[in-house]
């Protein structure tokens, strides 16, 4: 698997995230060197779970708020489709995402999708 680096990098009130093919190492020396504004390099700290497609999934949008500086950031992901709204939330409620502490979670869609068994080019099907 070749390596590669992903750098966000703040400019303002926005965020970038790029991917670079390059150690952390590599990937410092090339923002040090180039990109203005603050970035960090996030590293890769292991691997768990298992790439078996199954026949469902459930792709959530969920919009978490800071009580504190009522930020706000927006996110969207797969999950098992055993998992609730309330799993979410629960998941979710207190960690930090794009520097946006969660102490408000909303489930604003859940719904449910279906992915190929195998890759035949395209990003999948959904049911």
């Amino acid at each position: 698997m070749p390596v590669v680096s992903m750098i966000r990098q703040k400019l303002g009130n926005k965020t970038f995230t790029s991917y670079v093919p390059a150690t952390d190492e590599n990937a410092k020396a090339f923002a040090d060197a180039l990109l203005p504004g603050e970035y960090e390099i996030l590293t890769k700290v292991g691997e768990s779970g298992s790439d078996n497609v199954t026949d469902g999934y459930k792709v959530f949008t969920v919009m978490i708020e800071s009580d504190e500086t009522h930020d706000k950031t927006y996110l969207t992901f797969v999950a098992k489709l055993s998992k609730t709204s309330d799993d979410v939330i629960s998941g979710l409620k207190g960690k930090t995402f794009n520097g946006v502490k969660a102490d408000k979670v909303v489930v604003i869609n859940s719904r449910t999708v279906t992915l190929a068994t195998s890759d035949s080019g395209d990003s999948g099907g959904e049911g």
